[in-house]
């Protein structure tokens, strides 16, 4: 595997490091009988376990599982902390690497930073399947949310396959050229780098919810003499949102979601999606639809027997969604369908009478006037 191409090696969203069987795994083998002759067993072979309804189903609960800001920045640090080089943009060069000599006599070349010990960068695709895999580990586990170590732990497996290390530091002990235990230990030192920094991020949030005090900017940039991603990320996107008519506004989002204003909030979002020009408008935009999501998302389930029912019920009041309603109940899949102030997201596990369907409603008023509807029938049931 190690010698296919990386951007190829990147479109594999997990690896998982196969050895040798030990002696008394060989023994299990060489006296079980031979497929080749018997062919095989079904008592022992590796049986059906789900069903793809079944399958389905489990995708639509893992993707529920929530995660917080912690979560997110520390996905974020992994990726940067992969990528940041004071002196190069790593992406895009090609010969000045660690193992070239790049690092020499650079502030940053210490035991401590990990820039110094990768020699290619990271994708966007990680960090989507770091979220991914993350959710799927914990769904298994039966927790609520994501946590850091919860991403810590998956984070070599996601990895590994996908980066180049120097060979001078892969092949020392303790490692002797084992990928998986040197991302281990990049890994470990990012996880306490990020705690270090966790005044940084708080500040930062102080920055985006437009309440930001006067030692604030004095305070990363003393962090950012031994901090990459304090010196280009999180100082860059402060200087970039000190400005009043930035902080009127965070601050009137929060109060909205404190009040439960779903209307406010949505006409917010609506002038930001316009207003192309404005400071931050995405992590805004971003930020309403969240609260707004909070503030009316409800699941409800049912059997697709009843699809033509429910597609009517909801056509009937939203006509314009009478033939994304149709395309997504067509066959097994999961669909959104977004209109003004809501999102619908519907699961349909299977195409028999009594495979199950989710259905998730979100969004703004409409979404509101979505759940009375559904509210009142019979034949779906609301999930808490």
């Amino acid at each position: 595997m190690r010698n296919l191409s990386h951007p190829f090696l990147d479109r594999f969203g997990i690896s998982i490091p196969i050895v040798m069987p030990a002696s008394h795994d060989l023994e299990l083998i060489l006296t079980g009988k031979d497929e080749k002759y018997s062919g095989y067993d079904e008592m022992i072979q590796v049986p059906k376990v789900l069903t793809i309804d079944e399958l389905m189903e489990i995708w639509y609960y893992v993707n529920r599982i929530g995660f917080n800001a912690e979560v997110n920045n520390y996905i974020h640090a992994i990726i940067r902390e992969y990528t940041l080089c004071a002196r190069v943009d790593k992406g895009n060069s090609e010969n000045l690497k660690p193992s070239t000599g790049l690092c020499s006599g650079c502030h940053f070349n210490t035991g401590q930073n990990v820039c110094n010990k990768i020699e290619s960068i990271l994708s966007v695709r990680v960090a989507k399947d770091l979220l991914r895999y993350s959710k799927a580990l914990t769904w298994l586990l039966d927790l609520k949310k994501i946590d850091v170590n919860i991403v810590n732990t998956i984070a070599p497996y996601v990895i590994s396959h996908r980066v180049i290390y120097p060979r001078r530091e892969l092949e020392k002990s303790p490692y002797w050229g084992n990928q998986y235990e040197f991302s281990k230990n990049i890994l470990n030192q990012i996880q306490k780098r990020f705690i270090n920094r966790e005044v940084c991020y708080q500040i930062t949030k102080r920055f985006r919810d437009g309440n930001s005090e006067k030692e604030d900017l004095t305070t990363l940039k003393n962090y950012q003499k031994n901090d990459l991603i304090v010196k280009y990320d999180l100082i860059p996107f402060a200087n970039s949102i000190k400005d009043k008519k930035y902080s009127k506004l965070a601050q009137k989002i929060s109060v909205a979601s404190k009040s439960g204003d779903i209307n406010t909030l949505a006409s917010i979002r609506n002038n930001l999606i316009e207003d192309i020009d404005f400071s931050n408008r995405a992590y805004l935009i971003n930020l309403c639809n969240q609260e707004l999501y909070k503030q009316t998302v409800t699941d409800y389930i049912f059997k697709f027997m009843n699809n033509k029912e429910i597609w009517a019920d909801i056509a009937s009041e939203f006509p314009k969604l009478d033939k994304p309603l149709q395309e997504a109940f067509r066959r097994r899949q999961t669909k959104q369908i977004r209109a003004e102030d809501l999102l619908i997201e519907i699961n349909v596990t299977g195409t028999n009478d009594d495979s199950l369907v989710n259905i998730q409603i979100s969004g703004g008023s409409e979404a509101l006037k979505l759940r009375e509807i559904l509210d009142k029938l019979d034949y779906i049931q609301k999930e808490e």
